[in-house]
């Protein structure tokens, strides 16, 4: 029998999943629900060690003799420091000794309770990876254990090898043994290329989503192949425009019917960096399809909870191989397809989302040089730009590895300053610019530069948030209204500058504005946020009346 905490469950399932075969058992009470059932798995050899010093070196001897990982489990408080010499030689020798510390639930540490301390990350950086396994109370709990115990039992069993902790807080009771057997568990599993196509060949509804990615430099045929192969979603973030790609993804995913089978990918695989969408992500994560991650960093990223396979690539070389494969029949792409919509065709009025169509609408026809970059600003620029299709060769960047507000300015002038030849754009809203001004007045005159500054007088973006509702008061903090404009400031720091309150007066400047010129160009488009969040509103109403467009 084993103990009834889902934790020490969910960690017992994974290490006889993995393939644990060597654990040292140190006396203690906190640890008993560890002890008891690691010594209940057939296949785990376990040894018992009174002393946590010579617990850490005699789990230190088995691995060199053995040439494989093995567990030390010591109960909470300084039973854990005495580790640390062992730790410590595993560190310089490179070997894979994993630490599973019982552990008193957090809201005890500190408060005088007995043999507590703080556990996690003890160790510092003598060891390859820190685990905790959370305590479950519901789903959102298991998902994190499981995922946070997935982590370090990669990080134990992938080179280069070395000393991983898995901190276990366990409550009480803990003396309740009345689990029969262990659940069955997700493991996570590495893949090399070569495991490719035996797991592919298993799936016909693959969908691949290529997140952010800078570079523009998969050839045509490769994106070919790609799209001949699977449904390829590609936002504008991840630089790879084709023809046969989705990559208005609010546009598709906010008009599909969740539970319709015939949209329900059976496989979907990740390759790059940050999704955008979140109508995408929601809708992924309601259904329990397959997912393969490829990183290039070999980390987990359980971007929709379900993650089964992992692959360490590059990728450029991962691309290669998953367009080298031999096609399948791919039954999503003709339903996927037929849920593309022309945007162009809702009437919308004068506001950020209708000038942002308009700019990329021109993009599309050819404004910007195909060398130059468009930089999109967080939080209201980059989602307001995901709704329309973009398909000028032109290289998208944004600050989204953490989304703040902050840099986005500065980083489109450093851009502009380290390449005086390539037309650098970028599209800001006004929050975000005022954060950043300081980016204007340092660097002298960039004659590439362009910039687009939507100003509403707030973050209109925070007021559209479904299901918020703010008094007038509360608005004034979450909203930041305010009366202000760039153009004076901007014109001190050398711009040439225009002011836009209308479509109309949009369309007479933006074509002189996009022109080449000796001055870096500045221009602040006004509208209204209840005309801004009029229009989104109208967009969404859209995709609800037509969910099978």
């Amino acid at each position: 029998m084993f103990s009834n905490r889902k934790n020490v469950l969910e960690l017992l399932a994974l290490l006889s999943d993995f393939g644990l075969q060597d654990a040292v058992l140190c006396p203690g009470s906190r640890n008993i629900p560890l002890t008891a059932g690691l010594s209940a798995i057939t296949g785990i050899n376990c040894h018992a060690v009174t002393d946590e010093r010579s617990a850490g070196f005699f789990a230190l001897g088995v691995i060199a003799a053995t040439k494989r990982p093995c567990a030390v489990v010591v109960t909470s408080g300084s039973a854990l420091l005495n580790l640390h010499p062992a730790v410590a030689e595993a560190h310089y020798r490179g070997l894979p000794l994993l630490v599973i510390s019982a552990d008193r639930p957090a809201a005890w540490i500190g408060q005088m309770d007995g043999q507590t301390l703080p556990q996690s990350g003890v160790f510092n950086n003598l060891i390859k990876h820190c685990a905790t396994a959370c305590e479950i109370k519901d789903d959102s709990d298991r998902w994190h254990c499981n995922r946070a115990i997935n982590e370090a039992l990669l990080a134990l069993f992938t080179a280069p090898a070395g000393p991983v902790q898995i901190n276990v807080p366990i409550g009480d009771p803990f003396f309740d043994f009345t689990v029969p057997a262990l659940p069955v568990v997700r493991r996570i599993q590495r893949l090399e290329i070569p495991d490719l196509a035996p797991l592919l060949s298993a799936y016909k509804r693959i969908m691949l989503i290529i997140g952010q990615h800078e570079s523009r430099d998969l050839s045509f045929q490769t994106k070919d192949a790609l799209a001949g192969r699977y449904l390829v979603l590609a936002e504008q973030l991840a630089n790879c425009q084709h023809p046969a790609f989705i990559s208005a993804q609010d546009a598709v995913f906010s008009s599909v019917k969740k539970d319709d089978p015939r949209l329900i990918p059976d496989l979907v695989i990740t390759l790059g960096g940050h999704i955008l969408s979140k109508a995408l992500k929601r809708f992924v994560r309601q259904h329990e399809s397959c997912h393969l991650d490829i990183c290039e960093n070999g980390q987990v990223r359980d971007v929709f909870c379900h993650e089964q396979y992992l692959l360490q690539s590059d990728f450029n070389q991962a691309a290669t191989a998953l367009a080298a494969l031999p096609p399948g029949n791919n039954e999503l792409k003709a339903e996927y397809f037929a849920l593309q919509q022309d945007l162009n065709r809702i009437a919308l009025p004068y506001s950020q989302l209708e000038i942002t169509r308009e700019i990329i609408n021109a993009l599309n026809r050819g404004v910007l040089p195909p060398d130059s970059t468009l930089h999109l600003a967080n939080s209201s620029t980059v989602r307001y730009v995901a709704h329309f299709r973009l398909t000028a060769p032109v290289t998208v960047l944004s600050n989204r590895g953490v989304n703040g507000i902050e840099g986005s300015l500065s980083a489109a002038v450093g851009a502009a300053a380290a390449t005086p030849g390539l037309l650098q754009l970028i599209l800001i809203g006004d929050l975000s610019c005022f954060y950043d001004l300081n980016a204007l007045w340092q660097h002298g005159v960039l004659s590439n530069l362009r910039i687009v500054l939507f100003n509403n007088a707030g973050g209109e973006i925070f007021a559209a948030l479904p299901g918020l509702e703010l008094t007038k008061r509360a608005a004034g903090f979450v909203c930041a209204p305010h009366q202000t404009s760039a153009l004076p400031f901007a014109r001190s720091c050398g711009f040439e500058c225009y002011a836009v309150t209308d479509g109309q007066s949009f369309e007479q400047q933006f074509a002189a504005f996009m022109a080449p010129g000796s001055q870096a160009k500045f221009m602040e488009i006004n509208t209204r946020q209840d005309e801004d969040l009029k229009a989104l509103q109208q967009l969404k109403s859209h995709f609800a009346l037509n969910p099978d467009c």
